[in-house]
């Protein structure tokens, strides 16, 4: 515990506290009121800082920190003490990750403030509710193929089984897969830069947005439309808050994409992210510019595009490991060009936007579940629906057995996927979107049991993500995939 007002540090320390002192009075501080006395209270930071050791875990929304390092001045009065730290904080180089994160406390917002209550600061620290960086969206030069045809294009690299890769690449030398499923990705980016040479793909003249809709009929037979937005996205960490994740990830998938990255030099396929609000743009009245497989494009200028996603947090639906190598790539290179991706933008309010259920399956566990004698004879099937229609407030899902179904309820507050992922785990289970696939391999005999369930919704998806929480994987299943192969984005 120090005093700062006649000392200077000059080792890196990590912030445990502020108090201050004037008039004996715990309430929000009033501005041009002077401060008795003022104490920063912290420690040498340590490696690594575990949340129990300290009074209050501390993060900021704007940049999270784990250490800070302070030089007050001793001219300094003690107000302007609290002052300095604040900017230091808010100009703090931001970590890849720190113990903090998690906690989602706001500083400003909980401890401090409630330290600082002897009626001085409050308008001085009085910071905006959302701390988070802003969107960086602009329109972008795109490189796409010379002669567009559904043929060179294909499903994202993540879904696609060996079989359908070769099936693919078989379908067109110049098949979008030889790129992104390339067995070397040195070979991937020489090919790129071939078919650049070649003129099989070129690079638009001026920067453009490009309005995208999707035709499809979902997994529940219901026909669909999705309307959305491709652009550029300046890539941040997430510490930031202008772009969350909601799924965990795995190194490998990362360490593939950020060498092919490298070797081409070019995003070669979007990711998909999700905003609150009205979409800046429609749908021109005129024919598209590029179609394929139920995919329609239509370039368009982008004025009031940047100005419209500045305020809003984005979330990603689809793509996270490839947001993740972005980061990392554009911190190797250190340019502007490098910090940028292509996205797809869909308003959570679009009517075709639609999220299905990843259902589970598993072998052994058999304390999740009852034996299937004494389960209901009710079909999965009406099963699933009936538990559509139940209330969120608490975790649902349905197990099954060979022959038979059990409801299976979870916590208040509790994500249907966080209870079966209580349940059962995450290791060696089996999804599958498909209720009847689902229901087929447990009858079959592969799997012990399968938890059938419904649907996350949107909403809860982006309040955890808010929160800092990281859910299962597959919590959700965003259908129909982004098409690969219809534009690229040089970095």
């Amino acid at each position: 515990m120090t005093d700062l007002a006649d000392q200077e540090l000059e080792e890196p320390v990590q912030l445990v506290g502020i108090t201050a002192h004037g008039r004996g009075q715990l309430r929000r501080i009033g501005v041009g009121c002077s401060l008795d006395s003022s104490h920063l209270y912290l420690e040498l930071a340590a490696e690594p800082l575990h949340a129990p050791e300290h009074k209050y875990r501390v993060t900021f929304a704007k940049a999270p920190v784990e250490q800070v390092d302070v030089v007050p001045d001793p001219r300094f009065n003690p107000a302007a003490l609290v002052h300095e730290l604040e900017r230091q904080v808010g100009s703090a180089v931001l970590r890849p990750a720190t113990f903090l994160l998690p906690d989602r406390v706001h500083a400003f917002d909980g401890a401090i403030l409630d330290e600082l209550g002897d009626g001085c600061h409050a308008s001085s620290l009085e910071l905006p509710a959302t701390l988070v960086d802003v969107a960086d969206v602009a329109p972008f030069r795109a490189i796409r193929y010379g002669q567009a045809t559904p043929a060179v294009t294909a499903p994202p690299y993540d879904v696609l089984t060996p079989q359908q890769r070769d099936e693919y690449m078989a379908r067109d030398s110049h098949n979008v897969v030889h790129l992104t499923l390339n067995e070397s990705e040195e070979d991937a980016g020489g090919l790129f830069r071939a078919w650049l040479e070649e003129g099989v793909l070129a690079r638009d003249e001026e920067p453009a947005v490009w309005a995208v809709a999707q035709e499809y009929v979902g997994l529940n037979g219901v026909a669909r439309r999705r309307e959305g937005l491709v652009a550029s996205l300046r890539v941040e960490p997430y510490e930031t808050g202008a772009v969350l994740p909601h799924e965990r990830t795995h190194a490998g998938p990362k360490e593939s994409r950020l060498r092919l990255l490298r070797a081409a030099r070019a995003q070669l396929e979007p990711i998909f992210l999700l905003y609150d609000g009205a979409s800046p743009i429609g749908i021109p009245d005129r024919e598209p510019d590029l179609t394929a497989v139920g995919t329609s494009l239509w370039r368009l200028s982008g004025d009031g595009v940047a100005a419209a996603f500045a305020g809003k947090q984005l979330l990603i639906a689809d793509g996270h490991h490839r947001y993740e190598t972005a980061v990392a790539f554009a911190a190797e290179e250190g340019t502007p060009e490098s910090a940028r991706m292509m996205v797809v933008l869909v308003s959570t309010s679009d009517p075709g936007l639609e999220i299905f259920p990843t259902h589970r399956l598993f072998r052994g566990h058999d304390e999740a579940l009852p034996p299937a004698t004494v389960g209901d004879s009710t079909t999965p099937v009406a099963a699933v629906s009936r538990l559509a229609d139940l209330p969120y407030d608490s975790a649902r899902a349905v197990g099954y057995r060979r022959g038979a179904t059990f409801p299976v309820t979870g916590e208040p507050g509790e994500l249907d996927v966080e209870l079966v992922d209580r349940l059962i785990g995450h290791e060696g289970i089996g999804y599958t979107a498909d209720l009847g696939e689902a229901v087929a391999r447990v009858d079959s005999g592969e799997f012990d049991g399968a938890f059938l369930l419904r649907a996350t919704r949107i909403e809860d998806v982006f309040e955890h993500a808010r929160r800092g929480e990281v859910m299962p994987q597959k919590t959700t299943y965003f259908f129909p995939k982004l098409r690969s192969g219809l534009l690229f984005h040089p970095v």
